[in-house]
């Protein structure tokens, strides 16, 4: 979460890779009956807009630094998510794929892929981040980021690491780099 990752997704895909967002594809899977249903049923009403959406920003408040509610949470939403990943991995067009995900290595995907591209930053440069994008404290930032818990790639065929602790064109540079390996993959 605020690391980078969608701004490297973004220019893999400007230079002619086809990307799939996880983030949108969550945003589908909230949005199925059944799955929120599932979610009002374990986290209550609050979590429900005036629109009968799912609030999200809700949501995060409660399984954001309770691993027992994130469990249960990932119960609900994540075998539908996967199934809609996997799907719109296959039916995506072109030879190079992208799938821009922040909960990749929950998921365990890392097998299926052909290489992950790991975007990583400081926890001061990922707050700064998310403050300025989803505003809030910094406590709330923080609570969100140390509530991913995420562990490490693996099983990964190949394994790029990018570190974004220095400017847009440090980034930049590391991602043409790794972009041209990509390119080259058979």
């Amino acid at each position: 979460m605020a690391s980078g990752k969608s701004t490297v997704s973004n220019w893999f895909r400007d230079w002619g890779a086809a990307l799939v967002e996880g983030d949108r594809l969550g945003w589908e899977t909230l949005a199925r009956t059944d799955v929120a249903a599932a979610l009002t049923g374990a986290f209550g009403p609050d979590i429900v807009s005036p629109d009968g959406s799912i609030d999200r920003g809700r949501l995060g408040s409660i399984v954001f630094g309770d691993p027992r509610a994130m469990e249960r949470l990932n119960e609900i939403v994540q075998p539908p998510l996967l199934a809609r990943v996997r799907e719109a991995l296959n039916a995506a067009p072109g030879r190079i794929v992208i799938l821009d995900a922040a909960l990749l290595t929950t998921w365990r995907l890392e097998p299926e892929l052909d290489g992950v591209v790991e975007v990583s930053a400081e926890e001061a440069s990922r707050v700064a981040r998310l403050r300025a994008s989803r505003g809030g404290t910094d406590a709330e930032a923080r609570a969100r980021i140390r509530g991913q818990h995420l562990p490490p790639v693996a099983g990964a065929r190949r394994h790029w690491f990018l570190r974004n602790d220095g400017d847009r064109a440090d980034l930049r540079r590391g991602a043409e780099e790794i972009w041209r390996e990509i390119e080259r993959l058979p």
